[in-house]
């Protein structure tokens, strides 16, 4: 048979699940080459995104064991031949004695602390990990806010981090690329602006937040090129009433969930980016659809069928049909009792900074 030209090889490559291609490494030298270039890494997310954009995404846990879970597998029924959960090895040379804290996820790439101290960039598809150096913030175990995302502006990665309660005087906020792994600062806040915290939702090149600002709940925005922070407006009476849980996204658009009147539960997504007006209500939940959770739910994601993976009780993850108002529950191994989750993707791309 005659030699395959190498533009139909990477074709054909690029369409299988990553982790084929991490065994078809050992397959011969020139596979192992090209598998593991950047190029063929960024080709490979490309497709995938182009293709089906669903399936090669999981729900990460950051658990005790460390897992991930298929829940477009567990959606349509046990996924056949997929393994719904899956457990990692951790990326640090032994467990971690207190939580794992996630910074954030983009391209297949996810950012934790451990114990603290100890930011690592990890791929769990290819096992590949970097330790990056920490901020000069004086006291990672004090809440502070946080996010990871892709400047396509300079084709690089960048994480920001910065304290939780930003209207002081003394506000820190650092940003690090992920080419020269140094810390700069950047300029805070808006002093009007007070209380985010946690992990930023990355949507249109920029990482969100939920804040105040003038006894009303905002969203504020960090754009990854300008760096800068905005704040995006959202729906008034959602607003004034400060019932939004958290941020979300679908597909590429920011959505938020909300429990206004404490009675039930709505999400509304943003059609089109910054336009407060182009908010619209996606579903509503009544607070008895979950009546044995003492917390209420916070969104995680969407699933292609237009399920919605929710985070409840601060210790259950549940798969929710707004069209049949039913629920599953995904069973989960974990000693930790509450942890942090994040989607992300399953990719070929390296943390080195290539």
């Amino acid at each position: 048979m005659p030699k395959l030209p190498e533009e139909i090889v990477v074709d054909i490559l690029s369409r299988l699940p990553v982790k084929t291609l991490m065994r078809f490494k050992c397959v011969c030298k020139p596979w192992l080459s090209l598998i593991s270039s950047p190029h063929f890494a960024k080709i490979k997310l490309k497709q995938a995104r182009a293709a089906a954009p669903h399936i090669n995404t999981r729900l990460f846990l950051a658990s005790r064991p460390l897992q991930s879970i298929d829940y477009e597998a567990f959606s349509d029924g046990g996924g056949g031949d997929h393994d719904v959960s899956q457990e990692h090895a951790y990326p640090v040379t032994k467990a971690p004695e207190w939580d794992v804290q996630i910074l954030g996820s983009c391209d297949g790439l996810i950012c934790l602390v451990f114990d603290y101290n100890h930011v690592i960039l990890w791929n769990p598809s290819t096992r590949v990990s970097i330790e990056l150096p920490p901020p000069d913030i004086p006291d990672l175990q004090d809440t502070f806010f946080c996010g990871f995302g892709y400047d396509i502006s300079i084709h690089d990665y960048k994480l920001i981090m910065g304290v939780s309660f930003v209207a002081t005087e003394d506000a820190k906020v650092q940003v690090l690329t992920l080419k020269d792994t140094c810390w700069r600062k950047i300029q805070p806040v808006d002093h009007s602006v007070d209380n985010i915290y946690k992990m930023g939702t990355l949507s249109n090149n920029a990482l969100h937040w939920l804040g105040s600002q003038e006894f009303n709940s905002s969203i504020i925005s960090f754009d990854l090129s300008g760096e800068r922070f905005e704040e995006l407006g959202i729906p008034d009476h959602l607003a004034k009433e400060h019932c939004v849980v958290n941020l979300g996204t679908m597909g590429e658009s920011l959505v938020i969930f909300c429990d206004p009147g404490r009675t039930h539960f709505e999400s509304w997504v943003m059609i089109e980016y910054g336009v407060k007006s182009s908010w619209t209500r996606l579903f509503t939940v009544s607070g008895d659809t979950f009546p044995r959770y003492k917390y209420g739910p916070t969104l995680i994601c969407f699933t292609k069928q237009g399920k919605v993976v929710l985070y409840i009780d601060e210790s259950e993850w549940i798969l929710y049909s707004p069209e049949e108002e039913t629920f599953m529950e995904f069973v989960i191994k974990d000693d930790w009792g509450q942890f942090e989750s994040v989607v992300y993707e399953e990719s070929l791309v390296s943390p080195n900074g290539q």
